[in-house]
């Protein structure tokens, strides 16, 4: 191999070994942790809402409630200067007639669902908010709501009812 041939490729090696410059990049990121949630009180951990014997005469035709509409509440403490409000949302296995209603579980009483009730007595359908309950600083806010039965066809059997919610807050 003649001279310039040895040079060129030892400049070609130099030439291709030679760092490559980077940029550096700085990404700020900031933000304000507040503590704007609140902490569900124990009691409201699990809730048993006993709906008491009920009559299938009550439940006669689709549409019919019982005359039992069992109070329970919600309660939401801890939740600092920063609250402003919470909305509430029942999720769980709908009925198949009406699915804004909790269906009852297999192998009890039929042609009946559940239904939650806000504080005024008004259907809070699954899957939808609530308005806003609390007040703008408090440290806790109790939400009032009730359950009953509701017929959802002509033919009622009787038998047991259970059906089970969840609830998810949406803090404002």
């Amino acid at each position: 191999m003649s001279v310039t041939k040895r040079l060129v490729s030892i400049f070609l090696f130099f030439a291709c070994s030679l760092p490559v410059r980077g940029y550096d990049v700085l990404v700020s990121v900031t933000g304000n942790l507040i503590a704007n949630t609140c902490v569900v009180a124990a009691d409201s951990l699990e809730k048993n809402v006993p709906l008491g014997d009920i009559g299938t005469r009550q439940l006669s035709k689709a549409g019919a409630v019982s005359n039992i509409k069992t109070p329970f509440t919600l309660t939401l403490e801890a939740c600092g200067p920063t609250f402003s409000g919470a909305k509430i949302r029942f999720s769980g296995s709908p009925d198949d007639i009406d699915p804004r209603l909790l269906k009852v579980a297999d192998g009890g009483a039929t042609g009946v669902a559940v239904q939650i009730l806000d504080k005024d007595g008004a259907l809070v359908p699954l899957d939808t908010q609530t308005t806003a309950y609390g007040v703008a600083g408090n440290d806790s806010v109790q939400m009032n709501f009730y359950a009953r039965l509701i017929a959802t066809g002509p033919d009622v059997t009787a038998g047991d009812v259970s059906a089970i919610a969840t609830w998810t807050t949406e803090y404002q």
